[in-house]
């Protein structure tokens, strides 16, 4: 499915730059055809410009400086001095012949644009002048230039012609350029989009990973009391009333871990939704560890353990916090230290309090957590190996307490103890009142 999605999220992003980057490309190519016309364009004029001027300044122009212009600009150049042709030949021969050319200029020059190149000259200073294109017999097309010229013995008429099949060959290299520009471009933004959407898709996947992890590891820890349910009534249908105590001791204990479990993957479930809210209040945070400290001592005594608490020696300001929530973590951490210590291990809860915040520490000189299994202690329903045959740990407990205190804009984290152990250490933000 993933897969599926990182295909289509490629091909939608690799669609829209693709479309993007063409119509620039088009753009651009329309942009480059027009500049290269202009400037064409211009240079004919200033050829024309050119030649009237020649015309106009000496009597005589010698054959071999047309043929020069001609053979270097593709032109056609046709001379009459006062009606008379002017004997030039020309330099090069063009695809269709060259009095046909000249002739359909002149038709066009008159009948669509209503410019008669045998009507004297207007005015004795300007020249009268027309540009147009034409195409020839074979396809081939010519920009045309027409003027009269006034001099001082009469007038002349100048047809000029210019042969564009370099021009035209230049556009098509031109956009065969800009083609394989814009194919190149789609490819490596199709590559980029896909490469783009497989990193996008990652979170996508590790968060699908977990969900399967979750739904597996819950289905476990589910399964298991409910065989035990099923089997200890069954028992109870077969045996006699006086072992059936027995049995349902075993449904109750069960029952009690389901619920536990049950309890635990709303409050997650609530997490994940954002719809777990926390009821903030003024607590005495030493208190609230005295009372925890009276309430573990005898559990830490019966396992022959030393569970200690450190307070400062100043009295300590309340602090806006949700008393429950922050027992149930301190709780958490306790029972997980009560849980790895081994006999005779020590327990430390130590409270401090600096200028931002409030520090709670549960140290420990148990086996500590690996480096192998320390990324993951938060991770839901992650145990480690010494702790998975234990039917009272579901590995949800540090996954809660991390929620927690997230709600309250703190911190939880561990690190090793020095001399080995563990310690956890809670920050909650503080700001006191003025």
């Amino acid at each position: 499915m993933l897969k599926g999605l990182r295909f289509q999220l490629a091909l939608i992003c690799s669609t829209i730059t693709g479309l993007i980057l063409f119509i620039i490309c088009l753009i651009s190519l329309q942009i480059s055809e027009s500049q290269l016309n202009s400037r064409n364009q211009i240079a004919f004029e200033n050829q024309l410009q050119t030649i009237s001027y020649q015309l106009q300044t000496q009597r005589n122009i010698k054959a071999s400086w047309l043929a020069q212009l001609e053979a270097d600009n593709k032109l056609i150049i046709y001379i009459e001095d006062n009606g008379h042709p002017f004997f030039f030949k020309g330099a090069w021969s063009p695809s269709t012949p060259r009095h046909d050319l000249l002739q359909q200029a002149h038709k066009d020059a008159l009948e669509i644009h209503g410019f008669d190149k045998d009507v004297p000259a207007t005015s004795t200073l300007s020249i009268d002048k027309i540009f147009f294109r034409i195409q020839g017999d074979t396809n081939d097309s010519y920009r045309v230039g027409i003027a009269r010229i006034p001099s001082s013995v009469g007038s002349y008429t100048l047809t000029l012609l210019q042969d564009l099949s370099t021009e035209k060959a230049t556009i098509i290299e031109t956009r065969i350029l800009f083609i394989l520009i814009s194919f190149t471009g789609i490819l490596l933004l199709s590559l980029f989009s896909y490469w783009f959407a497989g990193r996008a898709i990652i979170p996508i996947e590790e968060n699908q990973r977990k969900q399967v992890q979750f739904i597996a590891a819950a289905s476990h820890e589910l399964k298991t009391p409910l065989a035990v349910i099923r089997s200890s009534n069954a028992l109870i249908q077969s045996q006699n009333h006086q072992e059936a105590q027995l049995f349902t001791s075993q449904i109750e204990r069960e029952c009690t871990r389901l619920t536990r479990l049950i309890n635990d993957l709303l409050l997650l479930a609530t997490a994940d939704a954002h719809t777990w809210s926390i009821h903030k209040e003024p607590v005495d945070l030493d208190t609230l560890l005295i009372d925890l400290l009276d309430t573990f001592l005898p559990l830490a005594a019966q396992k022959q353990q030393h569970l200690t608490l450190h307070l400062p020696d100043e009295m300590l300001p309340p602090i806006p916090c949700d008393q429950e929530r922050i027992e149930q973590i301190i709780t958490i951490l306790i029972d997980n230290a009560l849980h790895y210590v081994p006999t005779g291990g020590h327990i430390t809860i130590e409270l401090n309090k600096t200028p931002g915040s409030y520090i709670i520490k549960i140290m420990d000189d148990g086996p500590g957590i690996s480096k192998e299994h320390a990324p993951h202690i938060f991770d839901r329903f992650y145990r480690v190996d010494a702790a998975r045959k234990d039917k009272n740990h579901y590995g949800l407990g540090l996954s809660i307490a991390k929620e927690i205190i997230h709600l309250h804009n703190g911190s939880l984290t561990h690190s090793p103890t020095p001399g080995g152990g563990c310690t956890f250490k809670i920050e909650l933000p503080y700001l006191p009142t003025k």
